[in-house]
């Protein structure tokens, strides 16, 4: 027997209006994906307990967020550290429990200690988000290079000045926070305890790599290793090179 139209007209308008409830419902939480799942809920804005300070460590610029003074994210070059607040003597320590830790009196000096690096001594200028003077953008009251295996040593400029020191192309670093300045040179002890002497004689150096005259001949000692190279000191003249 067939249907009436009458009867096929009513199942269709019936069926039509129990579609309509679940698209309803989909334009109401256009975030929800197909599996149910919602759209994530948007970061949280910056908490007002956050200070941010920058701080020259040796050759590297450090950014550290605090928290209060529960904890601190500590940004070094690439490199983020997420640490914790730390008992100390004196002063804020931070740490993540992985050999790293940042220490802090006040926010113009500290020391950062990375694992399986010499420690750095920290400046900072007290103020939020500024460097104090930067021992590799400044120009240095003195600065001395040598070749074969490549070293550089560099005094900062300042009432409190720092001496840097590489060998080995860079791949060594050492850094004296307070070295003894005598009247021909600089000496001091690494974070790690390695001995450090910078000694210079005001006679013209030739590099003997570039031919580039220097106005002082300079000695680095490095524990018992010696190295030999040329410096000059800020503002001093260039000489010229070798024809």
């Amino acid at each position: 027997m067939r249907a009436s139209p009458l009867i096929l007209s009513v199942a269709i308008v019936t069926g039509l209006a129990a579609c309509q409830p679940a698209q309803q419902a989909e334009s109401a939480n256009p975030g929800a994906s197909a599996t149910g799942s919602e759209a994530p809920p948007p970061a949280a804005a910056p908490t007002s307990d956050e200070r941010v300070y920058a701080f020259q460590c040796g050759d590297l610029v450090v950014r550290a967020t605090y928290r209060g003074q529960d904890s601190a994210t500590v940004v070094v070059g690439d490199r983020t550290f997420v640490m914790a607040n730390e008992t100390a003597a004196s002063g804020a320590k931070y740490g993540d429990g992985q050999g790293n830790t940042f220490w802090t009196k006040g926010t113009t000096e500290g020391t950062l200690a990375l694992k399986g690096e010499p420690d750095r001594a920290c400046t900072g200028s007290g103020k939020e988000g500024e460097v104090a003077l930067a021992t590799t953008d400044a120009a240095p009251a003195f600065r001395a290079t040598g070749n074969e295996p490549g070293w550089l040593a560099q005094v900062s400029a300042g009432p409190k000045p720092q001496l840097h020191v590489e060998t080995g192309y860079g791949e060594q670093k050492f850094e004296v926070a307070a070295p003894t300045q005598g009247k021909d040179g600089w000496s001091g002890k690494a974070a790690d305890g390695t001995d450090i002497n910078v000694s210079f004689q005001r006679t013209v150096c030739e590099d003997n790599m570039s031919g580039q005259k220097f106005g002082a001949t300079v000695m680095l000692t490095v524990g018992t290793r010696q190295y030999h190279g040329c410096g000059d000191f800020a503002g001093a003249p260039a000489l010229a090179a070798r024809p």
